[in-house]
C-alpha cells in the first residue's frame, strides 16, 4: 500500500473552508509561508550556525571537514526538516521536490544570477569545482538507481548516505590530494587556476631575491595562521632566490554567520556585508579549496624579515590584496578579526523602509532572542548547547508551519505537492543563499558563489534525502514508496542540467559572463517547464 495520503488528512483541521480559502482566506496562507522563509533564515543565520560554529571549535574539528558537515547542516536545515516532515506527517513526496528544486535554483538560477549581475567578468577555479561536481554525480546516480523501481530500501538509503561519508573523507584529507593531482597534471593545472600570482616585483616593490629559505619557512608559518587556515608548500622559481609558495586555503561552504551578515541583517541595517576586510575572516562560507600562488621576494640586506605579501585571490588582476606582517610576528588579529563575530544587533533601524521591516519582524526577532542564548556574546558562549537544541526545535517548528500552510496553498490552488517543493518551496529556502552568493559575486568572488551552490546541493541529496527514509525503512521494515513519475524524470533532469553547466563553463573557458548567466537563466526555466509538464502528464517520462 501506498505511503501517500491526502495532505489535509495529514495536518491540523484548516480554520477556513474550502470556500472561503478560494474566496481569499488562502491570502493569510501566502504571508504566512513568506514569514517562515523569513523566520527560518533568520534562527539558521543567527542561532543555528554560530551554535554549530563553538561546536567545531570545541570539538576541535578541522574547518575542511567542518565544513562538509556541521556548517552544511546548517545551511540546508531547513530542506533537511522539510524532508523529514514529508516522509512521516505529510507521506508526500514534497521533501523531494523540494531538495530537487533547490538543487536546480542554486546550480543555474543562482549561478546565472551571479554572473549577471556581477559588475565584472568572474574567474573559477577549476580544483573545487571538479570535486563537488564529481562527489554531486555520483550522489545523483545513486539516487536515480534507487529511483527506478519506485521504491526506496533502507539499504538504498544507507549506501546514499555512504556517499556523504566519503564526501567528508575525502575532505578531511583535501589537501594531500589536491596537491596530489595538480603535482600530475603539472603546469597545465596551474594555467586553469585563475589565482595567478603577479610578478615579484608588483609583489614586494623593490623586487629583491629572497635572502633564505628560513625566511620562506616563516611565510608559511604566517599563512598558516589559524585565521586562514592556509597550508603551503614552497619550491624554487626563476628568477634565482625567489621562493613560489602555493597554498590552499580552506573555504567552507553553508549559510554560516561568519561569512553572512543574515537576512536580518542585510534588511533592517545599512551594512556591506562583504567589505574587503570582511571577505578574509568571513571566508567559511564556502568548503571549496581556493588555491593561491605567492610569490616572495626579501631584501637581502635592509629588511629585518620578510614585510609584505601581495596575492591574487581568486579576481580579476586588477585588484590585489596585500597583507603585511608585523613585527616581531602575526597575531590572529592581524587579518580582518577573524574570531570576533557580531552579536545579534537589535538597534533601530534609521530609515522608514527599514523601521517598517523592523516592526514586521520584531515579534520573531524578540522572541528568538528571548529563547535561544546568542553564543556570538562572550558571556553566553558556554550555552551553546541550549542554542544548538533551541534552534532544533525552532526550526523543526518553522519547518512544520510552512509545509502545513504550503499545503493548505497547494490544495487551493490544486497544485502538487511535487510541483509547490519543485517551484515555491524550492525558491523560498534558497533565497538566503541568492542573496548572499550575488553580493559575493558583485565583490567578484565568482569560486565562493559557483562552489556554495553545487556544495550545498551535495548535503541535501547525501543527508537530506537517504536519513529519513533509512529512518523510515527500519522503522516500519518496509521500503518507502515514491510515486511520481514525474520526480523521477525531474532527477533525470538535474543530471543533465548539471553536465550541461559544466560544458558551459568550460566553452566560457571559466569565465562567468553575462552571457554565461543568461545561458543558464534559460536552462533553469526550461527544467522548470520540462518537469512541470511531467508531472502534469502532459508529456511521457
Amino acid at each position: 500500500e501506498s505511503n501517500q495520503t491526502s495532505q489535509k488528512s495529514e495536518f491540523p483541521k484548516n480554520s477556513f473552508s474550502d470556500e472561503q480559502l478560494s474566496n481569499g482566506a488562502v491570502v493569510l496562507y501566502v504571508i504566512g509561508v513568506i514569514y517562515m522563509f523569513i523566520a527560518l533564515a533568520i534562527v539558521c543565520d543567527e542561532f543555528f550556525v554560530p551554535a554549530l560554529e563553538v561546536i567545531t571549535e570545541t570539538l576541535k574539528i578541522s574547518e575542511d571537514v567542518a565544513g562538509a558537515t556541521f556548517m552544511a547542516a546548517g545551511g540546508s536545515a531547513p530542506e533537511l526538516f522539510t524532508s523529514f516532515i514529508g516522509v512521516f506527517i505529510a507521506h508526500s513526496d514534497v521533501g523531494i521536490g523540494t531538495i530537487v528544486g533547490s538543487a536546480v535554483f542554486n546550480i543555474l538560477f543562482v549561478i546565472g544570477m551571479c554572473a549577471i549581475i556581477s559588475s565584472q567578468v568572474l574567474v573559477l577555479t577549476w580544483w573545487p569545482l571538479f570535486r563537488d561536481v564529481s562527489f554531486y554525480s555520483l550522489s545523483l546516480i545513486c539516487l536515480m538507481v534507487s529511483f527506478l523501481d519506485h521504491k526506496i530500501f533502507w539499504w538504498e538509503a544507507l549506501i546514499m548516505f555512504a556517499c556523504y561519508i566519503l564526501y567528508v573523507l575525502f575532505m578531511k584529507f583535501n589537501h594531500s590530494v589536491e596537491s596530489f593531482v595538480k603535482s600530475k597534471i603539472g603546469s597545465g593545472g596551474n594555467r586553469i587556476n585563475s589565482a595567478q600570482a603577479r610578478s615579484s616585483d608588483n609583489l614586494i616593490g623593490n623586487g629583491q631575491p629572497a635572502r633564505s629559505a628560513s625566511e620562506v619557512s616563516k611565510v608559511h608559518e604566517y599563512l598558516s595562521i589559524r585565521a586562514a587556515a592556509m597550508t603551503c608548500t614552497s619550491t624554487p622559481t626563476a628568477p634565482r632566490h625567489t621562493s613560489s609558495i602555493t597554498c590552499s586555503m580552506p573555504i567552507m561552504k553553508s549559510g554560516s554567520g561568519k561569512f553572512r551578515h543574515g537576512v536580518l541583517q542585510l534588511m533592517i541595517h545599512t551594512i556591506d556585508p562583504i567589505g574587503e576586510s570582511i571577505v578574509q575572516d568571513k571566508a567559511v562560507k564556502l568548503h571549496a579549496i581556493a588555491s593561491l600562488k605567492v610569490i616572495v621576494n626579501s631584501d637581502n640586506h635592509n629588511n629585518p624579515g620578510i614585510t609584505e605579501i601581495s596575492a591574487n585571490h581568486n579576481r580579476m588582476p586588477s585588484q590585489q590584496t596585500t597583507i603585511t606582517t608585523p613585527d616581531p610576528g602575526p597575531s590572529n588579529d592581524s587579518i580582518g578579526g577573524m574570531d570576533s563575530p557580531t552579536p545579534l544587533d537589535l538597534s533601530w533601524p534609521d530609515t522608514a523602509r527599514k523601521r517598517i521591516i523592523y516592526i514586521l519582524v520584531a515579534p520573531l526577532v524578540f522572541l528568538l532572542w528571548l529563547t535561544i542564548p546568542d553564543v556570538r556574546r562572550r558571556d553566553r558562549r558556554r550555552f551553546y548547547p541550549l542554542s544548538f537544541i533551541g534552534s532544533i526545535i525552532w526550526i523543526a517548528l518553522f519547518s512544520y508551519l510552512l509545509n502545513w500552510w504550503a499545503a493548505v496553498i497547494g490544495d487551493t490552488a490544486g497544485i502538487k505537492s511535487q510541483v509547490m517543493g519543485l517551484t515555491f518551496l524550492a525558491a523560498g529556502t534558497s533565497i538566503p543563499d541568492l542573496i548572499t552568493s550575488v553580493i559575493v559575486a558583485k565583490k567578484g568572488y565568482g569560486d565562493m558563489a559557483v562552489s556554495s551552490s553545487v556544495g550545498s546541493n551535495i548535503f541535501d541529496v547525501t543527508v537530506g534525502l537517504p536519513v529519513p527514509w533509512l529512518i523510515y525503512g527500519l522503522l516500519y521494515s518496509k521500503p518507502y514508496l515514491v510515486d511520481s513519475d514525474g520526480l523521477f524524470c525531474s532527477i533525470v533532469l538535474l543530471f543533465i542540467m548539471l553536465l550541461l553547466l559544466i560544458i558551459m563553463i568550460a566553452a566560457f573557458k571559466w569565465r562567468m559572463n553575462q552571457a554565461m548567466g543568461i545561458c543558464c537563466l534559460v536552462l533553469y526555466f526550461t527544467f522548470l517547464t520540462l518537469a512541470l509538464l511531467l508531472e502534469y502528464d502532459v508529456i511521457e517520462c
